[in-house]
């Protein structure tokens, strides 16, 4: 892949005669923050660990100066799966819904997914065109204050068939988790389930209309 600017990036030396491969992915697991990492050796400083959000299923289309990179994130079922969604905020043109299902989250601003304020537009369903199992629904929440007025509330559903009428429709999927919140800035909330869920569909609602729009950052399914 190639590396995209983010919120934390270093780049690290390694001991002479130290396997490279090895010594990177190592340095990463030691740190909270480092989710991906990859090794360059042409580089002085070969190890390169990032706070990048990555997923394993992400197909990187600039390979020209791409380097082999790892990441610690599971294989999930949201990345490339067909998303629809309520109504987007015309003023953020390129906080688009495709932003959650895309595999990459680098913590710009403009890589999240920003509904209209309309309680009826506060809303997206993940749909994997097949019933897959999974136990972990996983929501990024914005990296600001904000993150409190625009992520709380927020229910997930699941149901093998689809919803003609969002988001009333909902109601008629199993209740997979709900995140009263408020949200902190950059929050990672991952609801889980105790027992192996299998599904087609995932509904991702908040429910609390405020006056301001629901906006995400990232999804997970695994």
């Amino acid at each position: 892949m190639t590396l995209y600017g983010s919120t934390r990036h270093e780049s690290i030396p390694i001991p002479q005669g130290t396997d490279l491969n090895m010594y990177c992915g190592q340095a990463c697991t030691r740190q909270d923050w480092c989710k991906l990492w990859c090794a360059d050796s042409s580089s002085d400083t070969p190890c390169i660990l990032s706070n990048i959000v990555v997923m394993p299923s992400y197909n990187e289309l600039n390979t020209a100066d791409a380097l082999t990179c790892y990441t610690s994130r599971p294989k999930d079922h949201a990345t490339n799966a067909v998303i629809t969604a309520g109504q987007q905020d015309i003023e953020k043109p390129l906080m688009v819904k495709e932003n959650l299902v895309d595999g990459i989250y680098s913590y710009y601003k403009d890589e999240r997914f920003s509904t209209r304020k309309s309680a009826s537009d506060k809303w997206f369903v993940l749909d994997f065109g097949r019933n897959v199992s999974f136990q972990h629904v996983v929501l990024y929440a914005r990296e600001n204050s904000y993150a409190k007025y625009q992520f709380y509330d927020v229910e997930v559903r699941v149901g093998n068939v689809e919803v003609t009428t969002p988001p009333s429709g909902f109601t008629d999927y199993v209740l997979f988790g709900f995140f009263q919140g408020r949200a902190s800035p950059g929050q990672v909330v991952d609801l889980w389930s105790p027992n192996l869920v299998w599904a087609r569909f995932v509904s991702v609602q908040m429910l609390r209309d405020n006056g301001y729009g629901f906006q995400l950052g990232h999804v997970e399914v695994f």
